[in-house]
């Protein structure tokens, strides 16, 4: 199933005026937008947490989603009103071998930004991308709040983040999140909208009426 495979491919690899961070983290709506180098239109990405729980949505079509609550990791497909349970260690291998061929650094260059009403320290990294090229850039991370790179994936995306040097993949495996990514001069990941806000339990959860899907089944066509 081509829309599940572009969520599950995104676990693997990323009212401000109200906007809060507990000593927890942020609870509530974060939207970003992604800019991708062989397209003009954005991508819009949108993270819903509450305490330990956490909410994925925007990769690929169909309003598909992915939740996460501990250590389960549950996939939305709304157009089969169906829902996969997908072991969070899948994949684990392939990210391990990639994150290998990378190269890097990155450090705290002491600056802070204020990026959607949520303050994030400065690293400035340099290392390649997968094709070799060269590249650099800053990365904005927050304490408990941005994109939760290391829980989406269970902690997998974590490998990515050993190029940087063991005090970014510490920062990385503590609770930051990302606010802002530019690479090269231009803007790649940013947060523009923050709401801190009350989340229904039930959006961690199927919908009602949706049954479970075998993973061997993700290519067969519905019944």
């Amino acid at each position: 199933m081509q829309r599940a495979k572009i969520v599950l491919a995104a676990a693997c690899v990323f009212a401000a005026a109200s906007a809060r961070v507990s000593a927890q983290g942020f609870d509530g709506v974060m939207q970003f937008v992604s800019y991708d180098d062989h397209s003009n239109h954005p991508d819009t990405l949108t993270q819903i947490t509450k305490g330990s729980k956490m909410r994925f949505e925007g990769m690929g079509e169909g309003g598909g989603a992915m939740i996460i609550d501990g250590n389960n990791r549950i996939m939305l497909i709304p157009e089969r009103k169906a829902y996969m349970e997908v072991p969070m260690n899948l994949g684990a291998h392939e990210a391990t071998a990639e994150a290998s061929k990378r190269q890097g650094s990155a450090e705290r260059t002491g600056k802070i930004e204020n990026i959607a009403g949520i303050p994030c320290e400065v690293w400035h990294y340099k290392g390649s991308k997968e094709d070799g090229k060269p590249e650099e850039g800053d990365a904005c991370l927050a304490k408990g709040a941005g994109m939760m790179i290391n829980r989406l994936s269970g902690g997998m995306v974590g490998h990515y983040f050993t190029a940087g040097g063991q005090a970014f993949n510490d920062a990385m495996k503590n609770g930051a999140g990302i606010m802002k990514v530019t690479t090269n001069g231009k803007v790649a990941f940013v947060a523009v909208k923050v709401q801190a806000t009350s989340v229904p339990d039930a959006m961690f959860a199927p919908p009602p009426g949706y049954t479970k899907m075998d993973m061997g089944r993700m290519g067969r066509p519905p019944h």
